[in-house]
């Protein structure tokens, strides 16, 4: 990247220009992710006049929302990012994308708690019973961030749970309690991110961001691609 010294030097070196063979002249939008903010029609005027002393080329400006937003936001190419996998490509408007990504993973063990007893590391979760537990084979090294202990959602059999006691290195706990037993046993798959559990809702509760949530998930999960 340029700044605006260094183009000034080039647009004077002719021996230089007479070289390049430019594909695109590239920006990228800071505050697209508002598309009130006058910062990016600002960005794309400064863009526009800096490009005017290059070589005349195609432009690439658009990420995901600038490319939804208005035609002079996206140039000849753009570059959607969270909106190829189904995030909101905006912090305050509802997300126009659909659901692409599902992470799911698979009940370990089924427990049924009838006294009141702790889940988890700290025991910074108390059951009072009864209830009904599973543990399910994700943890912090998949992907599930720990900030979602005791505060994170998974969905089994029609059913949104709670994450109960600390997310751990392989594992969560969920209260199933209200989860047809037909609907739990090992094995029963839970959905974690997907059509139900909305990735920018999981984000939002782990105190992150959705880029974060999906570059996080560990190399033991299984990628499959359908379509």
């Amino acid at each position: 990247g340029l700044d605006s010294r260094e183009l000034h030097q080039l647009s004077l070196d002719t021996r230089v220009l007479e070289r390049l063979s430019l594909a695109y002249v590239m920006t990228h939008l800071a505050c697209a992710d508002e598309p009130s903010n006058p910062m990016s029609q600002q960005q794309v005027d400064l863009f526009d006049t800096h490009r005017a002393k290059l070589p005349k080329s195609r432009t690439s400006i658009g990420n995901s929302a600038g490319a939804l937003t208005g035609e002079q936001f996206r140039g000849d190419l753009v570059r959607p990012g969270i909106a190829l996998y189904g995030g909101n490509p905006f912090t305050k408007l509802p997300n126009p994308m659909e659901t692409v990504v599902t992470y799911e993973a698979p009940v370990l063990q089924v427990r049924e708690v009838t006294r009141p007893t702790t889940v988890g590391y700290g025991a910074t979760r108390r059951i009072e019973g009864p209830a009904r537990l599973v543990t399910v084979s994700a943890g912090y090294a998949d992907g599930i961030p720990l900030s979602l202990s005791n505060r994170g959602e998974a969905f089994i059999g029609n059913v949104r749970v709670p994450i109960v006691g600390r997310v751990s290195m392989d594992l969560v706990t969920l209260d199933v309690s209200a989860v047809a037993r037909r609907d739990i046993y090992p094995g029963a798959s839970v959905e974690l991110l997907g059509q139900h559990v909305l990735l920018d809702d999981v984000a939002e509760r782990s105190g992150m961001i959705s880029y974060e949530i999906l570059t996080g998930f560990g190399l033991r999960a299984e990628r499959r691609y359908i379509g």
